[in-house]
């Protein structure tokens, strides 16, 4: 990843990672968007794609409101909407025009659906979705990454849920990398705060996320999903790619939750050879 970098986005202490040609407008901008797992940021989900998709296209990876090294934020009314806005602003100071947009997990469902709504908050060029979209099973696996306390122990869990090739888990570093960063002032507060509902307010209604309208995107999307995913559904996939109607989906055999980056020579080639048929 490249050298971290600053800038307030409407009084918003926003981190975010740049790399390729830095002339805007030269050439068309990949945004990319991290998972939301405690500890997630942009520099984890990306770290092993970004610089090979800068070698290409201007990139630019901003950490969400409440995550890695942004300003420790989480909106009551509407998360959801605050972060998109966050976005929005975040692409309007950064001067990009229209982007490439790849979310991974929560934020893979978040590009979807931006892209579904009659007037996208974000100006599109195309959509990519890692591990996101579908129904989100509340099941064992997402108990552990929900109820982080703080441990080594724990994130190694956490990491050995996400991926199918033990050695992440087993990495003293790896698991240290990521404790440190979910451990910070505020960020577990920040990422625990969306998991949290009053027990008076009963059921919660349906929410735009639940019942996204994905025939309306009308971008070229491509879809991936791992095929030993313990936080989706197996062929969750198969109940809303097929309405998208400029969509490829892309299975990684050997991957769980995270095959942009347990399978990174194969997303990145994938991805590549999409964006140039988008271009």
């Amino acid at each position: 990843m490249r050298e971290a970098k600053y800038i307030s986005v409407d009084g918003i202490r926003t981190h975010y990672h740049e790399a390729g040609d830095q002339h805007r407008g030269k050439k068309p901008t990949i945004l990319l968007l991290h998972s939301a797992e405690f500890g997630g940021c942009a520099e984890f989900t990306w770290e092993y794609n970004l610089p090979v998709l800068a070698q290409h296209f201007h990139v630019l990876a901003p950490d969400h409101l409440g995550f890695g090294l942004t300003d420790k934020v989480f909106d009551f009314n509407d998360q959801f909407g605050r972060r998109i806005g966050h976005i929005r602003r975040f692409i309007e100071i950064m001067e990009t025009g229209p982007v490439h947009i790849m979310g991974s997990s929560m934020s893979g469902g978040l590009c979807l659906m931006v892209a579904a709504r009659s007037q996208p908050d974000w100006p599109l060029k195309s959509v990519t979705c890692c591990c996101g979209g579908g129904e989100s099973p509340d099941n064992d696996a997402r108990k552990v990454l929900n109820s982080y306390d703080g441990t080594a122990e724990h994130m190694r869990r956490i990491v050995d849920t996400m991926f199918v090739n033990k050695a992440w888990g087993a990495s003293e570093e790896y698991v240290a990398r990521r404790v440190e960063m979910a451990n910070l002032p505020g960020a577990w507060e920040a990422t625990a705060v969306a998991r949290f509902k009053a027990p008076f307010r009963g059921a919660s209604a349906r929410t735009e996320r639940d019942q996204i309208n994905y025939a309306h995107i009308k971008f070229p999307t491509l879809v991936f999903a791992g095929r030993h995913d313990p936080l989706r559904a197996p062929g969750y996939t198969d109940g809303f790619v097929p309405q998208i109607p400029r969509c490829d989906l892309h299975v990684f055999e050997n991957a769980g939750h995270m095959g942009n980056i347990e399978c990174a020579e194969e997303f990145n080639a994938r991805v590549l050879a999409f964006l140039n048929q988008v271009d």
